[in-house]
């Protein structure tokens, strides 16, 4: 599951605009703060702001991946360990990192290292703040995931109790750029899920839907799709080869070279598609 800030063209400019926000802000207020101090030249203001928040945006972008898989925390004391320990690394990264960074640019400044420690405090008391302000929606976007998928297997649950035969796709519409293409079904290799979209690989490209993978389960051919983990459906003429990853635990590869997992029933599903 992609970060939310990564889904869309839309969301992606969206995190990027927030950034040069933060940074055009930070640039300015340290100018007015520092406007009497004639030995603090403009370039430390420009470098260490650029340097040092581009870093903190990729920490946070990276934040979500170890939120995401760990969401399930239930004891407190861990909780408060795990996100005291991801503040800690990104902080080593950004703030250590962009320090180093910024004062290897600036080598012919010699106050520079005087400046940044003079922000220290400043800097670790905002970078809290906008880690925890970033922790917070991530968990509102994961409780919303989670909510909608519920609504989604209760409304599925409903439909199911008066089952109709559904009406199996033969070509989707997909949109890329400014174009709307159609593409067969038989051309589409797998579908993987991300979060409330899934991920269509063709041969040739992929594609963004906002279907979820019940609906993609439930309406592409038996005979050649089978989902055989909670994130892949994979249609078996693309299939190479299965192969055993660990004990009990297997991977698939397709004629393209790529290596999907296989849950359990996955698996046995497979095995039943595939008279195996």
């Amino acid at each position: 599951m992609n970060s939310p800030f990564l889904k869309t063209i839309a969301s992606r400019f969206l995190y990027a605009g927030i950034w040069i926000m933060i940074i055009v802000i930070q640039i300015l207020l340290l100018r007015f703060y520092f406007s009497n101090a004639i030995e603090i030249h403009w370039l430390y203001f420009l470098y260490d702001s650029l340097i040092c928040n581009i870093l903190q945006a990729i920490c946070l972008l990276a934040l979500w991946y170890p939120i995401q898989y760990y969401r399930d925390i239930v004891s407190i004391p861990l909780f408060i360990l795990f996100h005291l320990l991801l503040f800690v690394l990104s902080l080593i990264i950004w703030l250590g990192g962009g320090f180093l960074i910024t004062h290897t640019v600036l080598a012919h400044y010699p106050l520079y290292p005087a400046f940044f420690l003079h922000l220290l405090p400043a800097r670790l008391f905002f970078g809290l703040s906008i880690y925890i302000l970033f922790t917070l929606v991530y968990y509102l976007f994961l409780t919303g995931s989670i909510i909608r998928k519920q609504k989604e297997t209760i409304q599925e649950s409903g439909t199911a109790a008066n089952s109709v035969p559904v009406e199996k796709l033969s070509r989707i519409s997909v949109k890329k750029r400014q174009e709307i293409r159609f593409v067969a079904v038989h051309q589409i290799q797998c579908i993987e899920a991300s979060g409330d979209y899934v991920m269509i690989y063709t041969d040739k490209d992929k594609f963004l839907k906002d279907k979820t993978m019940k609906y993609w389960e439930t309406h592409l051919p038996e005979d050649t799709f089978v989902r055989i983990h909670r994130s892949f459906i994979v249609n078996i003429e693309w299939i190479d080869k299965i192969e055993l990853y660990e004990k009990e635990t297997y991977r698939l590869q397709l004629k393209n070279g790529n290596s999907l997992k296989i849950s359990s029933s996955g698996y046995k599903l497979l095995k039943q598609k595939m008279q195996l």
